[in-house]
């Protein structure tokens, strides 16, 4: 059994508990009769304590002792909203169990494929500092390349997809592969030194996506129609994106700092006629042109 889904399966037992927890006996019997998880082996205090240690380290959820009067129990720590990841790993998790728990109506629940078999081993050998060996094969070409000496140093989520972060070689640049794109993935028990200075807010500063080769950070504002205003505000296009207007315009003014990429392109693009770029006048020909060729090609479709 991989460690990280005994880590999962710990913060899923305290999940379900809520505020009140449990006892570690409690967490004990509930891993003994779980047969898939535990595997026959005991869950004594000493692995309990373990195990909570790993939670905090690897995924920055605490878990909390508390003292009920008579006993001392356990449970999920309340940090707020403010860690985006703790947030979105905790939602995760709850989604998890629910369709776990709702297997009699499993065909009544549709859900977009996540390609995640090699994430758990990615997290492990990130956790340990250890190298990985793998095959890569980009969508534009049917010839695999063969890392077998990369250092995996973080993960980002872009659109359902997982993109591992790392070096191949110390001395050359960071490089981005996507997570469903490798094939025949080994952690390898040779080890490497995290770069010091490799900080992921500072290298995605500004990226709408993963292309972060592009430009500088700029303002990018968006007019948008009043109904599709809504969705953004719900959902925005990215965690820069502000509001400029009142709700009592008829439409919407949406101020992003973001450095110009292929995504942001694509995702406005995406949005239709319901969006028109202001600003900076460089996108906004960018979107004029790819427009133009778009109604160009159904032209020549409609001949």
């Amino acid at each position: 059994m991989n460690p990280l889904k005994k880590y999962i399966w710990l913060v899923d037992t305290l999940m379900r508990a809520r505020y009140t927890g449990l006892t570690i006996k409690q967490v004990s019997d509930k891993y003994e009769y779980d047969d898939e998880i535990s595997n026959g082996e005991k869950y004594n205090g000493r692995t309990f304590h373990r195990h909570r240690k790993e939670v905090k380290d690897i995924f920055g959820i605490e878990i909390e002792c508390y003292s009920n009067g008579s006993e001392y129990r356990y449970r999920i720590a309340d940090n707020g909203d403010n860690d985006y990841f703790r947030r979105w790993l905790m939602d995760s998790i709850a989604v998890n169990r629910i369709i776990c728990d709702s297997k009699d109506i499993a065909q009544y629940i549709s859900i977009e494929n996540t390609n995640t078999e090699y994430l758990p081993a990615v997290l492990q050998a990130m956790k340990e500092q250890r190298k990985l060996e793998f095959y890569y094969k980009p969508y534009w070409t049917d010839t695999a390349t063969h890392y077998f000496d990369f250092q995996p140093h973080a993960i980002k989520m872009f659109e359902r997809r997982w993109y591992l972060i790392g070096h191949y070689k110390q001395d050359m640049p960071f490089i981005i592969l996507a997570l469903d794109r490798i094939e025949q993935l080994e952690i390898k028990e040779e080890t490497f030194h995290r770069n010091p200075d490799f900080d992921l807010e500072e290298m995605f500063d500004g990226v709408f996506g993963i292309t972060i080769d592009e430009g500088e950070v700029e303002s990018v504002l968006l007019k948008v129609e009043a109904h599709q205003a809504n969705y953004l505000r719900s959902l925005p296009l990215h965690r820069s994106q502000i509001e400029l207007t009142s709700r009592d315009e008829g439409y919407a003014l949406f101020e992003l700092r973001v450095r110009s990429s292929f995504e942001l392109r694509q995702r406005i693009l995406s949005l239709g006629s319901t969006v028109e770029v202001l600003k900076p006048e460089s996108l906004r020909n960018e979107i004029r042109e790819e427009a133009k060729a778009m109604v160009a090609k159904y032209k020549e479709d409609d001949e």
